[in-house]
């Protein structure tokens, strides 16, 4: 990343901005802008382009479309190479799951990922349903949710609910019957017409009759969908060669798949020429009706599931009798997800990067709670985002409460709270860190409200994130001493240090005074202006280092407060009362600037105001 070049118009307040940053002259840029300047409205503009909602970009006051160029390297940035933190977000949680990930667990999560998509795609084609669609333009997943849902599982997975799945049984093979025609909210509705109810009440005792004729059927044991899967097994399995025959009920044996075949048939056909089943039939005559009446002549096997109470039945044996259908793929996804389970429980959480972010975050924040994963194996494997459950520890008793409830309590400080959006973001920077992928983080007041302490500590980390190759940072603040700090600490280039300043409706982004510390220029080209500006950093010298008293015993520190806070004496002192301390402080002889020694400081000062 060398180049980046800003084109905006009417973004959120920024009427327009050109600019181009370069980063070949170092990895950071920062810009100080006052309030309400742009910096809420730059960080906005680039949060949207990372959301891929570059179409939200606006003047929302003045309802005028605008628009946001971002280019690198002379082409247009890509979303994923954004990544915008805010100065805080109170709910703000951070997706971990790349950070708890250890050792060889990343090649198994492929590997199951594979077989479970390679199995999707399989119930996809059966069932009908998608695994995924587009709907007013949001992205909609569709299978796996509705099998979750159908099953009653509480875990959001596929993955992590296998082994319930494999006890289920289907008494019946409809795997050739789409989920999608049944369930369509029409054929539904049909379904559960009171008519249709009872005509299929009616039918089913009518098909009880059928089975009487014919008397090695009996109804929960030998019916007609198993006597149809007995033939498909013979039959798979070579039997009928050699004279080998099988006998029903007394009757001569049967030694060809035809016999039995015609067996088949002469139930079937007397289920369909029942008067409950035509009755069935007459009320499905419209287009949805139709492929409901389709499917009941092919099954009529299924007409029992098509009672109310039977539907969610139906619901669970369509889905086993798909999984039925691709039982190699199911077993093998089973068995390489029993060994990723494996390694996932023997993880050292203690040894994972996740771990290394959380000490990273208490070796420079303090914090009243720590922290544990409550979902670590939904998390690893990116079925749901890691929840991170609180501990509270007094007098040997400790209580654990959840991140919705913590808000709920309202129990930490604003500073605590701003302390945890902040390890959030730490976690956020150490995936980006660890994926060695090139990043361009827009910082918008990172450290704005904390205290210098935990201000100073988020500097010192944005100097080790300033460090990582694939990193490149824009730092926004609205106040200057973070400003010209940040620029000392992470020795910002000068030529990427900009103040933003409004020209007739543009914002132009001008590169900072050349000299890096007033300090220095005040006392190389001493002026009256500059004489008085050094008050408070003498004074600063002087509480820091040793009050040599120089003034009088009260000392010197309280005798330039009276130049800062009005006191008794704040009107008798003249230029010459300072001319000892700042010789004796920082070496500075102001008997030759120009300025009249017998001046008081306090009347010159409100003048120059």
């Amino acid at each position: 990343m060398e180049k980046v070049s800003l084109n905006f118009h009417n973004c959120f307040g920024i009427e327009s901005l050109q600019k181009e940053f370069d980063f070949t002259k170092g990895n950071v840029i920062s810009i100080y802008a006052k309030n309400g300047l742009m910096k809420t409205s730059f960080a906005k503009t680039f949060q949207k382009i990372q959301q891929g909602k570059k179409n939200d970009i606006g003047d929302v006051i003045f309802n005028l479309p605008g628009s946001a160029l971002v280019e690198l390297d002379g082409i247009e940035i890509q979303n994923d190479k954004i990544f915008v933190i805010k100065s805080f977000e109170n709910m703000y949680e951070s997706d971990i799951s790349s950070l708890l990930i250890k050792g060889n667990i990343q090649s198994q999560l492929q590997e199951v990922f594979s077989l479970r998509d390679k199995l999707f795609k399989s119930l996809e084609k059966l069932s009908g349903l998608k695994i995924k669609r587009t709907s007013l333009g949001k992205t909609v997943y569709e299978l796996e949710p509705q099998i979750i849902k159908d099953f009653g599982f509480k875990e959001d997975s596929i993955l992590l609910n296998l082994d319930k799945i494999s006890e289920y049984e289907a008494p019946i093979d409809l795997s050739r019957i789409q989920y999608s025609s049944i369930f369509d909210a029409s054929v539904v509705k049909k379904i559960m017409d009171p008519k249709f109810q009872s005509g299929i009440g009616d039918f089913i005792a009518a098909s009880n009759k059928v089975y009487e004729k014919f008397s090695y059927l009996e109804k929960g044991a030998l019916t007609l969908p198993k006597l149809k899967d007995l033939k498909k097994s013979l039959e798979k399995n070579s039997f009928f060669v050699k004279h080998n025959s099988i006998i029903l009920s007394g009757e001569d044996g049967i030694s060809e798949a035809t016999d039995l075949e015609k067996h088949i048939k002469e139930i079937e056909k007397q289920l369909l020429e029942t008067p409950e089943y035509n009755a069935i039939e007459k009320m499905l005559t419209d287009s949805k009706g139709t492929i409901l009446k389709d499917i009941i002549e092919v099954h009529p096997e299924v007409v029992e599931y098509l009672l109310a109470e039977n539907l969610p039945i139906l619901k669970i044996v369509l889905w086993k009798s798909y999984i039925n259908s691709n039982m190699g793929i199911y077993n093998d996804l089973c068995i390489k997800y029993g060994s990723l389970s494996s390694s996932i429980d023997k993880l050292d959480i203690d040894d994972t990067p996740w771990k290394k972010a959380l000490n990273i975050f208490k070796d420079r924040f303090s914090v009243p709670f720590n922290m544990e994963i409550a979902n670590l194996k939904s998390a690893i494997i990116g079925e749901s985002i890691p929840q991170v459950k609180f501990s509270f520890n007094k007098q040997n008793e400790e209580v654990y409460v959840n991140r919705d409830k913590l808000e709920e309590l309202d129990t930490l400080s604003q500073g605590e709270k701003r302390a945890l959006y902040l390890l959030n973001i730490i976690f956020d920077f150490e995936q980006i860190k660890a994926s060695r992928k090139e990043m361009l983080l827009i910082i918008d007041d990172i450290a704005d409200s904390f205290d210098y302490k935990n201000k100073y500590a988020i500097i010192e980390y944005l100097f080790d994130m300033s460090r990582e190759n694939n990193i490149y940072m824009i730092v926004l603040t609205h106040n200057y001493d973070f400003f010209r700090t940040v620029n000392s600490r992470l020795d910002i280039n000068y030529n990427n240090q900009f103040i933003a300043k409004d020209k007739d409706n543009t914002i132009d982004l001008e590169l900072k005074e050349s000299y890096k510390e007033p300090f220095e220029r005040w006392k190389k080209q001493p002026e009256e202006k500059s004489i008085l500006a050094l008050i408070p950093f003498v004074r600063n010298l002087v509480e820091y280092s040793y009050d040599r008293k120089i003034t009088g015993p009260c000392g010197d520190f309280f005798y330039l407060t009276s130049l800062l806070h009005e006191k008794n004496d704040s009107k008798k002192i003249s230029y010459k009362d300072l001319i000892p301390i700042y010789k004796e402080y920082i070496g500075l002889d102001i008997t030759k600037k120009g300025i009249c020694l017998d001046d008081i400081i306090v009347d010159r000062i409100m003048h120059i105001a």
